[in-house]
């Protein structure tokens, strides 16, 4: 479990237990075993929302995108002839994504939490899968916004703990299909903070953005991943 989740005050101790435990999660869940060597069905499913993702961004030449949580550059790669920017907090999954995306691409670690940009700096900010391993993810939607340009896109994508929670059981319940899923069954969620779904995404978004498009994945009568456009609030997305 993450030492001092609730971080207390803010302090530089429980600053640094926190980016320690996250380094130790990066290194146990190998972002590119998951990407490319999970099971066909979990890529399948990845490759559509990194479609989502993309489609509700609607990225035009020469637009400024950030991708805040970065991981190795997954999603960052999809968008082209844009300018990318993608911060993260792991040292790791920074040398990661620069070992993907090379020069084209500029790559800091930061906090999602306080974001080293001034007030609407980008066309397109993004934040997948990212929100569920925070502290405060209601303090990474008030950055996600404030670094968004008036009219920009902020596009996230959350789990949907529910639906996610209730396949792994059916699976670990039917010896067949636990051996032909066995890395969705053996997925474990120690890195997430919170248990996510739609209502969670609602509450944290309350007073600071309006969730203006929302896409069910793979589909609405059984969605295990949600991927939204946030319209920021003016009153607090232009705060700086």
């Amino acid at each position: 479990m993450c030492p001092q989740t609730e971080r207390p005050n803010g302090t530089a101790s429980a600053d640094r237990d926190f980016v320690a435990w996250n380094e130790e999660m990066v290194e146990r869940y190998d972002i590119e075993r998951y990407y490319e060597r999970s099971h066909r069905v979990v890529r399948w499913l990845e490759h559509r929302r990194l479609d989502a993702l993309v489609e509700m961004a609607s990225p035009q030449p020469g637009e400024r995108v950030l991708e805040v949580g970065c991981g190795a550059g997954h999603v960052l790669e999809q968008f082209r002839n844009v300018q990318r920017t993608g911060v993260d907090l792991s040292e790791g999954m920074i040398r990661r994504a620069r070992a993907r995306l090379g020069i084209d691409a500029t790559l800091l670690r930061a906090s999602a939490e306080r974001l080293p940009f001034e007030a609407g700096e980008f066309d397109i900010v993004v934040c997948t899968e990212v929100l569920e391993h925070v502290p405060d993810p209601a303090a990474v939607i008030a950055e996600l916004t404030r670094v968004a340009a008036p009219g920009g896109r902020v596009v996230v994508s959350i789990p949907n703990e529910v639906n996610i929670d209730r396949i792994k059981r059916t699976i670990r319940r039917l010896p067949v299909l636990r051996q032909l899923l066995r890395t969705l069954a053996a997925e474990g969620n120690e890195w997430h903070l919170h248990h996510f779904d739609l209502a969670l995404l609602h509450r944290i978004v309350e007073g600071q953005a309006t969730v203006a498009r929302l896409r069910p994945l793979p589909a609405g009568v059984l969605p295990l991943r949600y991927v939204a456009l946030l319209h920021g609030h003016t009153d607090t997305g232009r705060r700086a």
